[in-house]
């Protein structure tokens, strides 16, 4: 029953689903507790575009997708610090040009020679040992600036104004998160998919936040939680022939729809 995990590419698809589980869960708290989620939203369809730039001018596309989707990152968070116009705005104006940019250059390129379908729904049974050494890289990243910052992104995600009273440079953190959000996105857009990856960074949190009663707990919780779903996810694409980005992002649905109507109940009693 379980000889598919003999097989290599059943293999490097649980291996690169865990790095971004871990990765993506660990972002998802401070994200959504500070009401940036749809930042990843917005900078999935921007590494849409970076990715299109980096096919057409190179075989390792991450390569131009990566810096294109770290400087949209700040162009996003400078509009939304200089408070010219409003967070969500602001997200919405830079990524839904970027997305823009993206089809016009698939319909005007001769040279585009990759399914713009993957790219939306992404491909994680085609993952290469290049894409887990990656992404493995940018989870030593993620992990490397959680535990050093961890007391300040909590002091910031709680008390913005107390976290600035204290002297802690909201700004610096701000920007980092964002520029690690970006660097995240652009390596699960190739395996989740642009259409998907922001749900990987929402719904750990949302999940893990009916059951949490501190900010610890949610945090340990999205963590076990995205893993157990996307390995979960990843096996029942096998069996059930589906998409292994769309399948886990159902399964999230499903947990999150049960975890809802069980806090529903409880509050009842």
């Amino acid at each position: 029953m379980f000889e598919f995990l003999l097989w290599p590419f059943v293999i490097r698809a649980l291996i690169i689903g865990i790095i971004l589980a871990l990765s993506t869960a660990m972002i998802s708290n401070f994200l959504v507790s500070n009401n940036q989620s749809l930042i990843g939203d917005g900078l999935a369809h921007i590494s849409f575009t970076g990715i299109i730039i980096g096919v057409l001018l190179s075989s390792e596309p991450t390569v131009f997708a990566l810096p294109f989707a770290i400087l949209s990152a700040i162009l996003i968070k400078t509009l939304m610090r200089n408070k010219l116009i409003e967070g969500d705005t602001a997200i919405g104006l830079v990524s839904s040009s970027a997305f823009a940019v993206g089809l016009i250059l698939i319909s005007k390129s001769d040279g585009f020679n990759r399914s713009v379908e993957s790219m939306l729904v992404g491909s994680m049974f085609s993952t290469t040992w290049t894409d887990i050494i990656l992404a493995l890289a940018v989870l030593v990243l993620v992990i490397g600036f959680i535990v050093k910052s961890y007391s300040k992104l909590i002091s910031i995600t709680l008390d913005d104004q107390y976290a600035k009273f204290t002297g802690i440079k909201i700004a610096i953190y701000d920007y980092a998160l964002a520029i690690l959000t970006a660097t995240v996105i652009v390596i699960g857009v190739k395996t989740i998919g642009t259409l998907l990856i922001s749900a990987f960074i929402i719904f750990p949190a949302v999940s893990s936040n009916m059951l949490a009663k501190s900010f610890k707990q949610m945090f340990l919780y999205s963590i076990i939680i995205n893993i157990t779903i996307t390995v979960l996810g990843i096996i029942g694409s096998y069996f059930l022939e589906f998409p292994a980005g769309s399948t886990i992002i159902v399964f999230h649905a499903i947990l999150f729809l049960i975890l809802y109507v069980f806090t529903k109940l409880k509050g009842r009693e």
